[in-house]
């Protein structure tokens, strides 16, 4: 081909952004891993790309970084840290779309994975976000790493290129962002066509049993139990019996059985898990109560 139909390496960098990135906002790592692979193929929508005089390094990096804000491809944004860009065009991503962008990890959970549900109607002005501990974290970070960049990641670091970091993001647009860290954070399914990582329905009412303090209180919990379980129950089932501890199969036992009416073999057999003689409680957090479900063991305290 002729130089004429060449691409200037910063020009294909734009194109790529442009036609290519779906997502809210783009990290300086998700940039910067987008720019050393269009520079290790040398071409971009079929035509070569004419590559910098010099060797790609941290510096030639930023000012790519800034030619890209200069022409409108991507836009700094006030609230968000400046290693987080965003990308004109998705000004109408949830507050929980633009978290599963920035955060590779994390998922929508508790109350704000009940409203993706449609399962309360509450308007939470808080978004539950649940992402892996720092150590875990990290340990993911370097393993996707080395997944997307593969034999380019010496290259990657020896450019001292911004590696994949986490970013505490305390609010969105006027939503807080409760962020809740864990070794065990994946448990969740894709949703938005891939914009949303979210607990499945079944997740969600287990995760209602687990933290109800998280999830409107024990009380509007029973409420959507006794609302939406039947509709869900083989869902909530196949949860419980998958992942429920015993304290959490009492619990939700109860609740449908004695609150809903559920009358079935697989939840009556979740009573083996009763402690006979015990003091558990419906709502971990509150007082014990007399009020006693002599079924299920369990002090009805809510």
């Amino acid at each position: 081909m002729s130089t004429q139909s060449q691409l200037a390496w910063r020009d294909a960098l734009d194109l790529k952004i442009r036609e290519e990135f779906r997502a809210p906002v783009i990290s300086n790592h998700a940039l910067a891993v987008a720019l050393i692979q269009l520079l290790d193929k040398a071409e971009y929508a079929g035509r070569p790309v004419r590559l910098p005089r010099s060797e790609l390094d941290r510096k030639t990096f930023f000012s790519a970084r800034q030619a890209l804000i200069d022409r409108g491809a991507l836009l700094p944004e006030r609230g968000l840290p400046n290693s987080l860009l965003r990308i004109p065009g998705r000004k109408d991503a949830s507050p929980g779309e633009v978290m599963c962008a920035i955060d590779p990890f994390g998922h929508v959970a508790f109350l704000s994975a009940m409203e993706f549900h449609g399962l309360t109607n509450r308007l939470p002005k808080i978004l539950y976000f649940v992402t892996f501990d720092a150590v875990s974290w990290r340990q993911q970070a370097l393993q996707r790493m080395q997944r997307e960049l593969g034999d380019l990641l010496a290259v990657f670091n020896d450019a001292d290129l911004p590696p994949l970091q986490y970013s505490n993001i305390r609010r969105l647009n006027g939503v807080v962002i409760e962020t809740l860290r864990t070794k065990d954070a994946g448990y969740w399914r894709h949703a938005l066509d891939g914009a949303l990582r979210v607990t499945g329905v079944g997740r969600t009412f287990l995760d209602m049993i687990k933290r109800p303090e998280l999830c409107g209180g024990i009380r509007h919990v029973i409420e959507v139990f006794e609302e939406h379980a039947l509709t869900y129950l083989n869902a909530i089932v196949a949860e419980f019996n998958t992942h429920g501890g015993k304290i959490d199969c009492v619990r939700a036992g109860y609740i449908l059985n004695e609150r809903c009416g559920i009358d079935r073999a697989e939840i009556d057999a979740w009573v083996v898990h009763a402690s006979r003689g015990g003091s558990r409680k419906l709502d971990a957090q509150a007082e014990y109560s007399p009020d006693f479900s002599e079924k299920w063991s369990l002090s009805i305290n809510a």
